[in-house]
């Protein structure tokens, strides 16, 4: 159930419009799950500031179920930092990507946990 949350202060008309789709498909990619369980969310036109700039930035959340760990995110860091900038535009140096391991009895799917 990997859950890839962005906020932005791109404008909505700046997210290309196949984004969201190139998105479920690398983060199904990157972390091995089934496409059919991957949600990607962009709020756009958010009021935001980073490094005291409001230049094109973003706080990204990568949400999963037991596949992020140290390792794992230690190389993923530069694919999906590149993915972003490649596709929004946005550098590098401009967003934090926050990664959660989920507790599958926290996460509520279709009436049920995945516990």
């Amino acid at each position: 159930m990997p859950v890839l949350s962005i906020a932005t202060n791109l404008k909505r008309d700046q997210i290309p419009e196949d984004f969201i789709r190139e998105a479920s498909k690398f983060v199904a990619s990157e972390l091995k799950k089934p496409e059919s369980y991957v949600l990607v969310q962009v709020l756009t036109d958010q009021i935001m500031s980073f490094g005291g700039t409001t230049e094109p930035c973003a706080n990204i959340t990568l949400g999963s179920i037991g596949v992020v760990s140290e390792d794992k995110n230690g190389k993923m860091a530069p694919k999906l930092c590149e993915f972003i900038q490649k596709k929004l535009g946005i550098k590098q140096n401009r967003f934090y990507i926050n990664v959660n391991n989920i507790d599958p009895a926290w996460c509520i799917f279709d009436g049920n946990t995945f516990a």
